[in-house]
């Protein structure tokens, strides 16, 4: 039974057919003569009893002889009355059979076959009985019913001739030679088509489920018949489409967890810049104020000198302060600590006066300010605000080659500042970082433009929290830094 399904089932639906066509071929030679014999006594016994009950109601022969004529017609059936001895009183209708020397001779051959074998003698009062002969000498069989009528000393004889069941026999063997090659035929023909059609889901139902198992969710089994096979395939389509859900929410889950240890990895290579940075930032600082305050102690300075380092580790502990404020301010804004306090005021007024502070800045180092600026209420944080206008300014006058422009005007029912500053262009690689913390363009580490590299962090923070957007932009001859609310 090895191989395809198609050769399996074929193979046994031929088998089950041809069986069944054997087991009929044996069943006529076997069982067919006794079936038609007992079936034809049967029927001799039911029409006696019919003759039987017509002839008590009426005691009329001749009536119930009328009254039987057509199933004698029908069925060859002629009757014989006998006394107790067992001759006859009465024989075969004269209006059916008159004349008829085969009638005679019947009714000769049932005489002596009821004498011969003595049946009168066995039939019980009001009773039947019934009896098959082969006749040897003459190619005639006959069936013969008798029953007892006790109330009137009489038997009554149906007899009716036996159609030779062995030629019919024969005939029939000759014909199921040729019913059996072409059932033979018919069987191959319809075990194979059976077989593709309950193969041929099967395959489908294979293919698909070897997909499932490749992970390919693509393909659904289209079966839609209401058997079993339709419902395992419905089973492996609901299968199929819950697997492709659980493993695209594993992928979902599995990229999140990329994307959450990677931000834990970027947390962690932050903090570990944070912290070398801010120790690079304060050291430089703490390692002037340690050799400044031993040289006091020392004595080192000159009196008329003592004024001027004094006012330089008072510079060095300011530019501390600040960047510790800048870090706590940093760290609020990010952990989202912080509240705003938002009020109504001029932005134009603001920007004014943040610029009023940098004028000696801007004058010592021949920076040109221009303000293009337009009276522009919002409602903000006013400090906050101020500090990020302040750390814009500040950053451009920083990197400034000579000329700053503060731009303030509404756009699209949003208000847009602008800080440009000339000099040379930030690295298109770069430009989304200046926005991280302790991050700076100069990598030299030798302090040509100062600062801590917070500012923009700060001003980023801010900015978002108020529910705005800040960037940075190369323009020719310089860099434009903006927000907008």
């Amino acid at each position: 039974m090895k191989g395809s399904i198609v050769k399996k089932l074929f193979l046994i639906n031929t088998i089950i057919l041809i069986f069944f066509i054997i087991l009929s071929f044996v069943f006529q030679n076997l069982f067919f003569e006794k079936f038609y014999v007992h079936k034809r006594k049967l029927e001799a016994i039911n029409v006696l009893n019919n003759f039987v009950e017509i002839y008590e109601q009426t005691s009329d022969l001749k009536l119930s002889f009328e009254k039987s004529v057509d199933i004698n017609k029908a069925f060859g059936y002629r009757f014989l009355i006998l006394d107790r001895e067992g001759n006859i009183k009465y024989a075969v209708n004269p209006v059916i059979d008159k004349g008829a020397k085969e009638n005679i001779r019947i009714i000769t051959d049932v005489i002596f076959r009821i004498s011969t074998d003595n049946l009168l003698s066995k039939v019980e009062e009001n009773s039947y009985i019934s009896k098959v002969y082969y006749n040897k000498r003459f190619p005639i069989s006959s069936i013969i019913a008798i029953y007892n009528l006790s109330e009137k000393n009489e038997y009554i004889v149906c007899s009716s001739l036996l159609q030779p069941i062995n030629e019919a026999s024969k005939v029939i063997r000759e014909l199921y030679i040729y019913l059996f090659i072409a059932g033979i035929i018919v069987t191959l023909i319809i075990s194979l088509i059976y077989s593709k059609n309950v193969s041929r889901p099967i395959l489908e139902i294979k293919d698909v489920a070897d997909r499932i198992a490749n992970l390919d969710f693509s393909r659904r089994i289209e079966i839609k018949s209401d058997d079993e096979l339709g419902m395992l395939a419905g089973a492996i389509n609901t299968m199929s489409e819950n697997l492709k859900n659980a493993l695209d929410s594993l992928r979902e889950a599995n990229k999140k967890l990329e994307e959450d240890i990677e931000k834990e990895k970027r947390l962690e290579r932050m903090r570990k810049d944070f912290i070398a940075a801010t120790s690079h930032e304060l050291k430089t600082p703490i390692n002037l104020i340690q050799g400044y305050l031993e040289a006091f102690k020392d004595d080192v300075f000159e009196d008329k000198d003592k004024d001027y380092y004094i006012d330089i580790l008072l510079d060095e502990t300011k530019k501390m302060a600040g960047l510790v404020n800048d870090m706590l301010d940093l760290s609020q804004l990010e952990l989202g600590k912080y509240k705003l306090t938002l009020e109504e005021f001029n932005l134009a007024e603001l920007v004014k006066k943040v610029a009023n502070k940098f004028e000696e800045n801007i004058k010592s180092k021949n920076i040109e300010l221009k303000l293009n600026i337009e009276d522009v209420f919002i409602k903000a944080d006013f400090t906050r605000i101020e500090q990020v206008i302040t750390n814009y300014l500040t950053n451009a006058i920083r990197h400034s080659t000579g000329k700053v422009e503060i731009n303030l005007y509404k756009e699209d029912e949003r208000v847009k500042f602008e800080v440009v500053n000339s000099g040379e262009n930030i690295p298109d690689d770069e430009i989304e970082n200046i926005w991280n913390k302790f991050y700076k363009i100069d990598k030299s580490g030798n302090k040509r433009y100062g600062g801590t590299g917070l500012g923009l962090s700060i001003v980023k923070n801010i900015i978002e929290l108020h529910g705005g957007q800040v960037g940075a932009q190369n323009i020719e001859g310089g860099v434009k830094f903006y927000f907008v609310l």
